[in-house]
């Protein structure tokens, strides 16, 4: 979704006025909704965020003492600040500039409608709270230097099942549904080398093409 100099003047001037509490869905990952978890932490208001896989690179280093980020799906454009007030976009409605809402009932149903994204989203887990064990680190960074899962099998003495499920596990340990989201994901933390590749890797296998585990 592209946004306006005047949807990005608005959404500046919301954030200015936040003093408790932030609530964000974030389909897509304009400056100025990056400002709304920028904030230094002693001052910063509670922050929650549902940001689109599509994003996933930005959310691990979005996560913070007052941000809590969760991975979702196609989401509207919501922000809404301390409950009193709140913008919203949808893809379909680009016609006309969008009005800031501060009428109770219509921001208490936009807060219903983030809540309902927030319990339908995956947590995104920081890398500090959730280590990697020696067996994963060697598995992953022996797939991101494009070696099939067989051969790195192979190069662990490990069966193929074992590589497999550990990638599994760090999956739904991130909330991350794709190899190539976990490509993304472990490039975007520094947990992959960035080495040539290895003995038995594919030609030209990238980081998105080594996890895809052929």
């Amino acid at each position: 979704m592209r946004l306006s100099a005047h949807d990005h003047a608005q959404i500046r001037a919301l954030l200015g006025k936040a003093r408790h509490e932030i609530l964000l869905l974030a389909p897509s990952w304009a400056p100025a909704l990056r400002s709304a978890c920028a904030l230094p932490p002693l001052t910063a208001p509670r922050t929650r965020v549902v940001v689109s896989r599509s994003f996933l690179a930005q959310a691990p280093s979005l996560a913070g003492r007052h941000v809590q980020v969760r991975l979702g799906g196609a989401t509207p454009l919501l922000l809404v600040v301390d409950r009193r007030s709140a913008l919203s976009w949808h893809a379909d409605e680009r016609s006309v500039p969008t009005p800031v809402v501060h009428r109770p009932a219509e921001v208490e149903r936009l807060v219903h409608v983030f809540e309902h994204h927030w319990k339908r989203a995956s947590p995104v887990v920081p890398v500090g709270e959730a280590p990697l064990t020696e067996l994963q680190r060697s598995i992953i960074r022996s797939l991101a230097m494009g070696m099939t899962d067989k051969a790195t099998a192979g190069a662990l003495q490990i069966s193929t099942r074992t590589v497999q499920r550990q990638v599994s596990q760090l999956m739904q340990q991130w909330g991350i549904q794709s190899r190539l989201e976990l490509g993304v994901h472990l490039a975007a933390t520094g947990l992959v080398p960035t080495r040539g590749p290895a003995p038995g890797a594919r030609a030209g296998g990238g980081l998105a093409v080594s996890l895809s585990g052929a």
